[in-house]
């Protein structure tokens, strides 16, 4: 059976906000979501981003037909294709802000806000790894492995983290109902006939492939509980205030736990939401602990003691994240060009939890009154469990431990209470009791090693060195170009276009290629280049096409009032309507990919011939085509 493809679906499940930004629009946050038509949406581009950077943790080399780079030579396209993924829902605003470490007060200038979709969010996921854009079957299977492992054995196991923010708390993921499919030629026309509707029984495991490099993780779970206050000191501080968004801040939902209540109003129901002065934060129906609430105070306290020891710790908000590479607490939480090691997930309250709306005031020394209008409230969690997980990883153990040492010794600081979280710190709130688990081991080791196959070359006479050479490109020269547009009154077909071209170009024709409009009822692939004039009865319908002569070129495109065309020629001397350019010739390759609505060009060499007008491009033209 000859492989086409293989596609893998799933259901992605939040297990905390997520935070993907999109285009600026009218919006208060600083950071808005990305939409498309008003929809949520995961952009292909960004899950391929965190699929890949996962995948570099595990395998090396990654094969080229997963990712490529520059230091390749040519450029190929990758294998792995995603899909964008949308969702039903409205983005909600999440604050965030920076905290002096010796004063604990907010620092100037770090306040902002992003827009977030709530956690227990699902999103429909739909991966493909194409057989065509990997060299052989070798490393087609490498490529649908790799995908399938990060996908079952690291994002099914929730160490899927996506978008911005994921050291502080924001996108932490997982999957559901993983499904891998492989499709022969037969199976994909059915699939592609039915719309897409229809597929062939789903594999019984996902395929995967064993790591090609070590990589290590801990985790850590932490259950940070606080209740009412009592004054044994085995008991939990009282109370926790996380405050929300200043637009949310004056009206507080009540979600599904219990409220203090006056003992004249014990019977009474409690409301949707309460009006307050500065309401806690919640997510759904529970109050919320954010990442960045406990990530904050861990690297405030490490700051402290290795100050305490006589180092010097720079404060990120003073220097604007620029800490530098030897900064300890850098080394440790990260900097502005390299990531943290330290995860920290955001934690719902779990189980029952109870708050109250508190009324305050401040005192008047005098009078030991009510101090002018100072009189507020404020709401507090007074009992509730929230679990936080913290996860370390990187490449060596030798990366790993001090870090889990690191961690290990902050939340026995708040084992003791003296580690205290969110706001109100020294008016009694904060104060949890810290439950550590053991730490969970989940290290990846190297099991086998694999090697790239060898590149498509062409070999050379002098000596038999396989190597690519460019065709030799003339020097720089001023030239006079110019440009003649209009409408074409004719349906753009392929054997239209070339009619109309012939007559702007004459019969010297160097080559021509388009872009075909898809049309599913075609059988075969559709040729997109050439070197000779198309019949005057191709009926192919195009979206663009180009004509190239070699010191001219006539280009067609489908506008939504009409096909358009231009005309740009190069004149022998100076004529009306002509603009003087600069003609600088650049060598190319035909890399012979073939797309999924057109036949492969096949391989060969190009020279461009380029007209540029200032800094821009005014056009260009093949001049010479080789195979």
């Amino acid at each position: 059976m000859t492989m086409k493809l293989t596609l893998f679906t799933a259901t992605l499940v939040q297990d905390s906000a997520l935070s993907v930004s999109g285009l600026d629009r009218e919006t208060s946050a600083d950071q808005p979501f990305a939409l498309v038509d008003g929809e949520p949406r995961l952009v292909g581009r960004g899950l391929k981003g965190a699929a890949v950077a996962m995948a570099k943790r595990f395998f090396k080399p990654l094969p080229r037909a997963v990712s490529d780079d520059i230091e390749h030579g040519v450029l190929r396209r990758s294998a792995w294709e995603f899909a964008d993924a949308k969702t039903t829902g409205v983005p909600s605003v999440r604050a965030g802000v920076g905290i002096r470490h010796k004063t604990g007060a907010r620092a100037r200038g770090v306040l902002y806000d992003r827009e977030v979709m709530p956690a227990g969010t699902k999103w429909q996921l739909s991966f493909r790894v194409d057989r065509s854009y990997a060299h052989d079957d070798a490393e087609f299977t490498e490529a649908e492995g790799i995908l399938g492992y990060v996908l079952a054995e690291h994002w099914a196991k929730g160490r899927c983290w996506l978008g911005g923010g994921a050291a502080r708390g924001l996108g932490w993921c997982h999957l559901d109902e993983l499904k891998a499919y492989r499709f022969d030629n037969a199976a994909y026309e059915v699939w592609v006939q039915s719309g897409r509707a229809t597929l062939p029984a789903a594999l019984g495991s996902v395929p995967v492939v064993s790591p090609t490099h070590s990589w290590y993780f801990r985790t850590l779970d932490v259950s940070v509980s606080f209740g009412e206050y009592k004054p044994e000191p085995s008991e939990a501080a009282w109370g926790l205030a996380v405050g929300p968004h200043d637009t949310e801040r004056t009206a507080q939902p009540t979600g599904d736990g219990l409220w203090g209540k006056p003992a004249w109003a014990i019977e009474a129901q409690t409301p949707d939401a309460l009006a307050t002065d500065r309401a806690m934060l919640m997510d759904g129906g529970r109050p919320l602990l954010p990442g960045a609430s406990v990530r904050g105070p861990l690297r405030h306290a490490f700051s402290r003691q290795e100050r305490a020891e006589g180092r010097v710790i720079k404060d990120p908000h003073i220097v604007q994240g620029k800490v530098g590479e030897d900064d300890l607490a850098g080394k440790a939480f990260g900097t502005v060009s390299r990531s943290s090691r330290i995860l920290i997930r955001d934690a719902n309250a779990e189980g029952e939890w109870a708050a109250a709306k508190l009324h305050m005031h401040a005192e008047d020394e005098f009078s030991a009154g009510s101090y002018g209008s100072a009189k507020r409230d404020a709401v507090r969690v007074l009992r509730g469990t929230f679990p936080v997980r913290i996860v370390v990883e990187g490449a060596t153990r030798e990366e790993v431990e001090p870090l889990v040492k690191l961690v290990d010794r902050q939340v026995a600081l708040g084992a003791l209470g003296h580690l205290p979280v969110g706001g109100h710190k020294t008016r009694g709130a904060g104060a949890g009791h810290w439950q550590a688990k053991p730490w969970a081991t989940d290290d990846v080791t190297k099991v086998r090693d694999w090697t790239p196959p060898k590149e498509p070359t062409e070999q050379v006479k002098n000596g038999g060195r396989a190597q690519r050479t460019f065709i030799d490109r003339p020097a720089a020269a001023d030239v006079w170009v110019r440009t003649k547009t209009g409408t074409i009154a004719e349906e753009l077909t392929l054997g239209a276009a070339a009619e109309v071209a012939k007559a702007a170009l004459g019969e010297k024709l160097v080559a021509w290629w388009c872009d075909p409009t898809i049309d599913l009822g075609l059988r075969t692939p559709p040729a997109s280049f050439g070197r000779a004039w198309p019949a005057k009865d191709d009926k192919l319908q195009v979206e663009e096409i180009a004509f190239y002569a070699e010191r001219a070129v006539w280009r067609a495109v489908r506008t939504s009032t009409g096909p358009r065309f231009v005309l740009i020629e190069e004149l022998d001397e100076k004529a009306d309507g002509a603009k003087q350019t600069r003609v600088v010739h650049t060598p190319a390759w035909l890399h012979g990919f073939r797309r999924f609505s057109s036949a492969n060009t096949g391989q060969g060499k190009v020279l461009l011939r380029e007209w540029h007008s200032g800094d821009k491009v005014l056009g260009f033209t093949l001049t010479q085509e080789q195979r």
